[in-house]
């Protein structure tokens, strides 16, 4: 079973500098928390990181509802050139409520007026029919909210001159 949310925005900046901010831009100011989903404090054995195959484990803050530490191990899937982003968590090292995988994609088009129109779509996966309503119900409000704000901090992130952290 899988739940899917997702987000737009209207970046101003160029095609490149959009599709490079969400995976090699710093995601700790993206991805911030909201309600019981915590913030991402570091990345770990981020080597790899932006590569097709590539790998680093993001590191939750320590809150009511999170012990903090290493959340599991980040993947990139796909890598398509100023048009497309694949990723995800399938192997998590804290408890995950349940679910098998979370997968993220992004989507950028240049519009005619030189803006990107960036799409984050993520899918969250489920083995559980039980869980299923509180999981459906945790990526509609929870983990969209999350990614509400983490678009709009993305949107600021490329719109500035802030340094990429990964080639």
């Amino acid at each position: 079973m899988k739940t899917t949310a997702q987000v737009t925005s209207i970046f101003h900046c160029s095609l490149e500098r959009a599709f490079k901010t969400p995976i090699l831009g710093d995601a700790t100011q993206f991805l911030v928390g909201y309600g019981p989903v915590p913030a991402v404090i570091k990345f770990t054995d981020d080597a790899t990181w932006g590569k097709p195959g590539g790998t680093r484990i993001p590191h939750s803050a320590d809150t009511l509802f999170s012990k903090g530490g290493p959340i599991g191990l980040d993947e990139v899937y796909e890598r398509v050139e100023n048009t497309y982003w694949k990723w995800g968590i399938a192997k998590f090292l804290q408890p995950s409520m349940g679910f098998s995988e979370f997968r993220g994609e992004m989507f950028f088009t240049q519009n005619e007026d030189g803006t990107v129109h960036v799409r984050w779509v993520y899918t969250l996966f489920s083995n559980s029919l039980a869980a299923y309503p509180f999981h459906w119900f945790f990526g509609k409000v929870f983990w969209k909210g999350q990614m509400q704000l983490g678009i709009r901090n993305m949107k600021r992130y490329a719109e500035s001159d802030a340094a990429f952290l990964y080639e």
